[in-house]
């Protein structure tokens, strides 16, 4: 599983297929997120399974990559 939500994952997430709608949907619902390169909205796995109510047994527990604040939109 990747650190970040896919972009069919976004787009479940968010209920929209734009990306501009996925970000103004992201914002309305204090979803972290950064973009990237292209503009998409991307969000951390982590960010979803802590802010929705994940149990610690479900958490995916793993190392490596994080983004500084200033790297991320909170809304």
């Amino acid at each position: 599983m990747s650190t970040f939500l896919s972009k069919t994952e976004v787009a479940e997430l968010t209920g929209r297929k734009q990306r501009q709608k996925q970000i103004e949907q992201l914002i309305s619902m204090h979803i972290t997120f950064t973009l990237d390169s292209f503009g998409w909205p991307k969000v951390l796995r982590k960010t979803i399974e802590t802010e929705l109510g994940a149990s610690d047994s479900c958490q995916i527990k793993r190392g490596g990559a994080t983004l500084s604040d200033d790297e991320l939109y909170t809304g």
